[in-house]
């Protein structure tokens, strides 16, 4: 009379110790993190971090405001790349810089009573580097304006000078770069400044 119930059942336990004892292989589990995805991951994690770390101070005779400290987000655009089938060739690359940054310091507007101790700048231009021999060692020369927002917005005409530490162009990791800058402002008592920084590039 009972005979098919019990069945059932014993035919329901088999089924879930089937399931239960089936291979890890058969299940779908997710992938281990791929070189391509970790690579991804820590570019997003550098671009994140400042590339740029340095500080500024006012020159000449009425120059006003203290040292301040500078950090930027540098993004680096390569417009074209000349190079010869020889390693030992120079190489030459241009790219378009666009950097938002902080300057953490006092900063002094357009009345005495204008101050800021953080200012937010934004500063673009043209960079372009050169290797001599295709070598790690490269000098670097760029143009360009920093705009300031606050307490006093105000544009400037800023060159730089530096040089570049690292298989240029060829690869895509991070290469040192060390720059002085100088930034002759349109408007404020500080109207010159110049400014040291060390950072890293991925081209």
């Amino acid at each position: 009379m009972h005979a098919r119930p019990l069945a059932r059942r014993a035919a329901g336990l088999v089924a879930a110790a089937i399931l239960t004892t089936a291979p890890r292989a058969a299940r779908a589990d997710p992938p281990p993190l791929g070189g391509l995805d970790a690579a991804f991951a820590t570019v997003l994690v550098l671009t994140l971090l400042p590339s740029e770390i340095g500080a500024d101070v006012a020159l000449g005779p009425s120059a006003e405001g203290d040292a301040r400290a500078l950090l930027a987000w540098s993004f680096q655009v390569p417009i074209d790349l000349l190079e010869s089938d020889t390693k030992t060739a120079p190489l030459t690359n241009h790219r378009v810089v666009l950097a938002p940054g902080l300057a953490i310091g006092e900063q002094l507007g357009a009345t005495p009573d204008d101050r800021a101790d953080v200012t937010f700048r934004m500063r673009a231009g043209y960079r372009g580097v050169y290797h001599p021999g295709g070598g790690t060692f490269g000098l670097l020369a760029g143009a360009g304006t920093t705009m300031e927002f606050w307490p006093l917005v105000r544009p400037s005409i800023s060159p730089e000078l530096g040089v570049h530490l690292g298989s240029c162009c060829r690869d895509f990791a991070p290469m040192v770069t060390l720059i002085l800058r100088g930034d002759v402002w349109f408007a404020g008592d500080d109207a010159l400044r110049a400014s040291a920084l060390a950072g890293w590039s991925f081209y």
